[in-house]
Order: C-alpha cells, then structure tokens, then sequence
C-alpha cells in the first residue's frame, strides 16, 4: 500500500504537485469530525436524528445540514434530514437545549420542533427557531 501512495505522489511531484507520502488516508468513520464537535451539537444532532427516525418513510431519511443558531447556554439548532425517494418533504428540525459546561445530554430538557417546509410566507433559516431575521437595509439615496 505504501509503495502505491510513493508511486503517485512522485508521479505527481514529477507534474509539478507536491503530496506528502507518508500522508495517512481519511478513515471510513466519524472519528476526526467526532473530535473536533463539542457535546452539545452532537446531542442536538442526536435528538433530531432520533426524531426523524420516527418518520413513516418510502425512502431513508439521511442528514443533509446543521447549523449552530446559539451557542450560548440556551443553545439552538438547525438540523435537516432529507429522503432519498422523491416527494417526500425535508424534515427540518429546530432543537433547543440547555448547555453548559459539564452537562449530561441524558438528562438535559431538549426541546426538538419541526420548522415549516412550505415556501411561501417561510422566514429565512433559523426565524423558526427564535431568531429573528435580519433588519432590511435601509439605503440612503444620493441628492
């Protein structure tokens, strides 16, 4: 295995790419993401998770975005699932949960709301989950 990574990285060297050889490959897992997310986003993404499991679907539901609303103590979430059969909507979960230092994602409260898929009148990401969207742009016109 080895002698394929040095073959490749002096083929590329050669075009003028430089590749460290002795670079491990990324593992199949989750342990780099894993090691880098704190405790409280992995149990929102766990709760939405088991949440969107509990969905009657033709297809899988598989998770398709996060996005980190507050990261204060009260923290809030944006986490998204989508289905792999078309027609069916995307779950779009909203999940607020009270973190602090030392808590235990067992038996903290968690407050998981599904957010409106609808066009329509739908605010922008995160309105659904208490954050009030941007003030509009007041620009001032040139006399």
């Amino acid at each position: 295995m080895k002698t394929g990574l040095i073959t490749i990285a002096v083929a590329l060297a050669a075009c003028g790419t430089i590749v460290a050889a002795s670079q491990e490959p990324a593992s199949d897992g989750l342990s780099d993401l894993n090691a880098m997310t704190f405790s409280c986003p992995k149990a929102a993404l766990n709760a939405a998770a088991r949440q969107a499991a509990k969905v009657p679907s033709q297809g899988t539901y598989q998770f398709s975005y996060f996005r980190l609303i507050s990261d204060a103590h009260h923290a809030a979430y944006e986490v998204h699932f989508k289905s792999n059969y078309d027609g069916e909507v995307e779950l779009k979960y909203c999940v607020e949960m009270y973190c602090q230092q030392g808590f235990d994602p067992k038996t903290t409260k968690t407050s998981i709301m599904l957010m409106s898929n609808q066009r329509a009148g739908v605010t922008t990401h995160g309105a659904a989950c208490g954050v009030p969207a941007p003030a509009p742009v007041n620009r001032q016109l040139k006399k």
